[in-house]
């Protein structure tokens, strides 16, 4: 599977999504939606992870800025509440492969941040779910 080997700031702040065509839709809900907020991307890391080793999983939602989102095992459902051609439908393991890569921008460029949202997750959930991603 192609992976998103490259996320960007072109200001310095937000990144923007740079790979794959066919994961574009998907890129953006990370980059726009779960922007640089490691609590964020935790938590959909974790819908995720359990969407992946739980084939009766329920569905779960998750708004956002721009995009809503539907996780379950049947795979993930993308589509931007105010364009509505923007949607897309990808398999757990095609949003697991951006997650992790996005997970490795923010410990790149937020090293600190992305660490104790790290610890404060694992304190309160009691599981790491980035391991899953990969």
């Amino acid at each position: 599977m192609e992976r998103v080997t490259e996320y960007f700031a072109s200001d310095g702040d937000y990144p923007r999504y740079a790979g794959p065509d066919d994961l574009r839709v998907l890129g953006q809900w990370v980059t726009t939606d779960i922007q640089l907020a490691p609590n964020s991307l935790l938590e959909v890391a974790a819908l995720v992870a359990t969407a992946r080793r739980n084939p009766k999983a329920q569905v779960e939602e998750f708004g956002g800025n721009a995009h809503y989102a539907e996780i379950s095992p049947d795979g993930v459902h993308i589509q931007n509440e105010h364009v509505d051609h923007v949607q897309g439908n990808f398999t757990v393991d095609q949003a697991a492969a951006v997650l992790s890569d996005f997970w490795n921008y923010c410990v790149a460029v937020i090293p600190q941040r992305a660490q104790e949202a790290r610890n404060a997750f694992m304190a309160e959930h009691g599981h790491d779910p980035v391991p899953e991603l990969t």
